[in-house]
């Protein structure tokens, strides 16, 4: 190491199969933040885009669900009261 060149400078290459070479791009890496290539981004954001499809898919079968749900639950509550009037006969006494 010269008199002028720090510590965090990367060192020139001094040997035969370019060692120094590969420290240089780790140095480069560690210190630097993480670049993602488009290819990545894009998948990302498609990702995130399908995601939201299907969480808006998911929502709206639960909405109907839940409104089938309350359909029952009246019909139930209709029956129920009928029951308690006697409205309805019993199967077997027919």
């Amino acid at each position: 190491m010269s008199e002028t060149q720090s510590i965090t400078e990367p060192k020139a290459e001094n040997s035969v199969n370019g060692s120094a070479g590969h420290a240089q791009a780790s140095d480069a890496s560690a210190g630097a933040p993480a670049i993602k290539p488009p290819f990545v981004e894009t998948l990302r954001e498609l990702g995130t885009s399908w995601a939201g499809v299907a969480i808006g898919y998911g929502r709206i079968a639960l909405e109907g669900a839940a409104r089938a749900l309350e359909r029952s639950a009246g019909k139930l509550g209709e029956l129920q009261e009928k029951l308690k009037k006697g409205e309805v006969a019993a199967e077997g006494a027919r």
